[in-house]
């Protein structure tokens, strides 16, 4: 449960070290115009050491949530565990695949020794794919992984407002895409690493002898 704190903490820094290093784009921009950012970004030291930096606190933070989900797993029965341990793979290779891609092209200028490439068409499609990793394959996964808890809250052990909230975290983490639901993910996530800190869990066995 601690590493559930770690991960909201690590993933919220990370990110926000990740976008306030990224090119400021503009809807009134043109494709010429985000493509010569992009390049401009990577031209800055400054700014590639803020994408890995973001990068590597992402990548912590999957790491976080393999082990945070493993201990929800240890909490529910086989059938639930399983599937909650499966999906917290998913989200922890969402994650790390995110960081990946958005500071690939980073790393390789700044310990690689490559050239700034001029080609931002190409870095602008690839560290993009940051935001879907996030806000769609993570999110999804989250989703999933919620539902499955909330289903078998009382075996996990948790307070009952958990178990109904987490359904409004669901829909948060379907939606996650318009960014601003995520949040209600991770606060739902905050909130059962806290919970799972000061409550002992109920034994599968125990609940269904119940």
């Amino acid at each position: 449960m601690a590493a559930g704190i770690a991960f909201v903490v690590l993933l919220v820094v990370g990110v926000l070290v990740s976008f306030g290093n990224s090119p400021n784009i503009k809807s009134k921009d043109s494709d010429a115009t985000a493509a010569a950012k992009f390049v401009h970004t990577l031209s800055s030291s400054s700014h590639r050491t803020g994408i890995l930096i973001g990068a590597y606190l992402v990548i912590l933070a999957g790491l976080a949530f393999v082990w945070f989900t493993q201990g929800l797993r240890s909490r529910l029965d086989t059938a639930a565990g399983r599937v909650v341990g499966a999906l917290g793979v998913v989200g922890a290779a969402a994650l790390t695949s995110a960081a990946m891609a958005n500071a690939g092209e980073a790393g390789a200028i700044s310990f690689g020794g490559d050239k700034v490439p001029q080609d931002g068409d190409t870095i602008q499609v690839v560290m993009n794919l940051f935001f879907p990793f996030v806000f769609v394959v993570f999110a999804l996964a989250s989703a999933a992984i919620i539902a499955t808890v909330a289903v078998n809250a009382r075996i996990a052990g948790l307070p009952g407002w958990l178990g109904y909230t987490a359904w409004l975290a669901v829909v948060a983490g379907i939606v996650a895409v318009i960014f601003l639901p995520m949040v209600l993910v991770l606060l739902w996530y905050l909130a059962v690493a806290i919970a799972g800190l000061a409550r002992t869990p109920v034994s599968s066995g125990s609940a269904a002898a119940a």
